[in-house]
């Protein structure tokens, strides 16, 4: 019992965390998802491209912030095709959420934390929105 015990609740713990780590992820990804779509309908390409990423939606961080307290949220615009039709070169806004995810259980923290021992792993989701503009009459 006493060499089974320790193996069977390190599996259990870690299968535990594992799971707490897939929902704080789906959670940062439809958060970093709203956050783009806000941000897509309420930019202008003119409002973006400044040369530091997070001035181009620095209103944003307080949504992001309403949504995961502690997550912090990055984006800047790229431009992708032009559209022959309008005549306009398209943008899509890059958001980039990242969450840094507490550990709930102390031995699964030794394996899954990053960097090792800390008790949280760094989490990341990218979201490319296109930039919504009226259309030139």
């Amino acid at each position: 019992m006493l060499l089974i015990l320790p193996v069977f609740f390190t599996i259990i713990f870690t299968i535990m965390e594992m799971g707490n780590l897939a929902f704080q992820m789906i959670l940062l990804n439809h958060a970093t998802f709203e956050v783009a779509r806000v941000a897509a309908m309420t930019r202008t390409p003119p409002t973006l491209g400044s040369p530091n990423p997070r001035e181009d939606c620095p209103d944003m961080i307080p949504l992001m912030k309403r949504i995961i307290r502690t997550a912090d949220v990055v984006c800047h615009a790229e431009e992708t095709y032009r559209d022959e039709q309008a005549d306009v070169k398209n943008k899509d806004l890059v958001v980039t959420g990242n969450y840094s995810v507490p550990l709930i259980f102390p031995i699964s923290n030794l394996l899954l934390s990053e960097p090792r021992g800390s008790g949280h792993r760094m989490s990341h989701a990218t979201v490319r929105m296109p930039i919504e503009r009226p259309l030139k009459r």
